[in-house]
């Protein structure tokens, strides 16, 4: 069961999330790409008079940015506002490495509570400003700040809550495409309707969040102990301890580095490097399955958006928490096994759907189509904890801000392709979920071959099995290296001679070569 002490840190976490999704434009600009120029709502709002930011149009109650700055005859530059998303993720591929590794000096908690307070002034200004140039820097900014948010607080959390917790805390939330602040979110929108009035919303939740952190949230004690200073953080494990009632137990790391490590010390290492290539290559292929489906599969449900968003964050919100309650009550769920089954069913899922497009039989069978494409697109979720898990278990504290960072950097390239893909889908309309059959067959193999197991790992003594996961990656890679080479075998010419020493003198012996053909 949940003590007051995790059920607290999971609440905030949670309010971290509304702000991590950012999922407002993409909603209400998407709503207007949708719709042909012929549509009601959009000649309605050709001729219905702008009345201050906050107007509606006639027909419809949902005020589309896309709408707005096409009909709005305002400082509209197209350039920028079609590629306003993008932006926005090359910000988060900006901050996730920078604020990473920021975190690994200043500590998790402050870069939480700054990113946060920094991000609820940008959403409020935002939320009022009529061109599109100063909003797509404002979107570059609140992307380094989700960046930040989405590696920074993870890794604080986790170091905060006991292993038991830590699937509960995924299922909870999953950064941006977190099912329970995505859901959130559509319901923000669904209610006010208004993309400048859910910006200054999620404004008012991003400075609720960032007074959660600095009056609730003390810094990591594994991350003060990794600094040297160790009272400070036996005071917070005591504190934490005793706020859970003696459930949740921290355990702190023997060591004290005194001395962050640089990112090229960090790249020079093998067990760091090999471990940063191995989870690197996994989130970008979650990362590019993942945001090609959110934004080429966004309208699912008798053609409306918003309820499409709610069922497509609903759905696996739902599935998750229950899951995560399961782990809690009965401690099953493998890691490793949870990667590769949600991998398999992913692959299984979005084949199957791409084959009924194919068929046709997505509009004579919709309902078999949701369900069979919220099977799969649940399942990346799942795929999402697991790389979290695994990160946050198999990586020291000194150095987890960074390759969390690093991977989280490196899934960006990747969501930045994948956010076009979009325009592959006008060409051929299955093509993303043949793609994302594709990427999950590699996915798995990856996963398969070089994944450790890493349930109710010790934070504290990461170190230690940090190396053999390394050495593991440096196995499997020169067994394929092997397997594509010839063995040779030894000749009796290579074969040395036999040697025996003469122990007539032991204090001067003789080498003398024995004759095999004479024995």
């Amino acid at each position: 069961m949940l003590n007051c002490h995790e059920l607290r840190m999971l609440i905030i976490f949670q309010v971290a999330m509304v702000f991590m999704v950012q999922n407002v434009f993409q909603i209400y600009s998407t709503f207007g790409q949708q719709l042909k120029p012929t549509d009601e709502y959009i000649i309605d709002a050709q001729t219905h008079s702008k009345d201050g930011l906050y107007h509606f149009a006639q027909h419809s109650n949902f005020y589309s940015t896309h709408a707005q700055w096409l009909t709005d005859g305002t400082d509209v530059s197209v350039i920028w506002w079609e590629n306003v998303i993008v932006i926005q993720q090359v910000g988060i591929f900006v901050g996730s490495i920078l604020f990473g590794y920021v975190s690994d000096h200043v500590g998790r908690k402050t870069v939480c509570q700054y990113s946060l307070f920094l991000s609820s002034a940008i959403l409020l200004v935002e939320g009022f400003l009529t061109s599109t140039i100063p909003i797509a820097i404002c979107r570059f900014i609140i992307g380094t700040q989700t960046g930040a948010i989405i590696v920074v607080s993870w890794s604080l959390t986790t170091e905060l809550i006991s292993p038991r917790t830590r699937f509960l805390a995924r299922a909870f939330a999953n950064w941006v495409y977190n099912p329970t602040g995505k859901f959130i979110l559509a319901l923000i929108c669904f209610v006010s309707q208004n993309w400048r009035i859910s910006l200054h919303v999620c404004a008012a939740f991003t400075f609720f969040g960032a007074l959660l952190y600095i009056l609730f949230v003390p810094e990591s004690p594994t991350y003060l102990q990794c600094h040297g200073q160790r009272e400070r953080a036996h005071n917070i494990v005591e504190d934490v301890f005793r706020k859970s009632g003696g459930e949740c137990i921290i355990t702190l790391p023997n060591g004290i580095r005194s001395k962050p490590l640089t990112l090229k010390q960090i790249w020079r290492k093998e067990k760091y490097r090999n471990v940063i290539i191995l989870f690197g290559a996994i989130w970008i292929m979650t990362n590019f399955t993942a945001t090609m489906l959110d934004f080429s599969e966004v309208i699912i449900f008798k053609n409306n958006l918003i309820y499409s968003q709610m069922l497509l964050a609903g759905v696996p919100a739902l599935c998750k928490i229950l899951l995560g309650l399961i782990e809690i009550y009965l401690g099953i769920i493998s890691r490793r096994n949870l990667h590769l089954v949600s991998l398999f069913i992913n692959g299984i899922s979005m084949c199957a759907s791409g084959l009924l497009i194919v068929f046709g039989l997505h509009k004579s069978h919709p309902t078999l189509y949701v369900i069979v494409f919220l099977i799969g697109y649940s399942s990346i979720e799942f795929i999402w904890d697991a790389c979290y898990l695994c990160v946050v278990e198999q990586v020291p504290t000194e150095v987890r801000g960074t390759i969390s960072g690093a991977c989280s950097f490196l899934s960006r390239l990747s969501g930045i392709v994948a956010s076009k893909m979009t325009i592959v889908k006008q060409q051929w309309e299955p093509a993303p979920l043949f793609i994302a059959f594709g990427a999950a067959i590699i996915h798995f193999l990856i996963a398969y071959f070089f994944l450790n197991e890493s349930k109710d790992a010790n934070l504290g003594e990461i170190g230690f099995t940090l190396r053999r996961i390394s050495q593991k990656v440096s196995q499997k890679i020169n067994q394929i290296r092997n397997m594509t080479k010839k063995e040779k075998r030894p000749s009796e010419a290579t074969i040395p001679p036999v040697v025996v020493i003469e122990r007539s003198d032991p204090g001067n012996p003789v080498l003398t070569t024995i004759d095999l053909d004479e024995k």
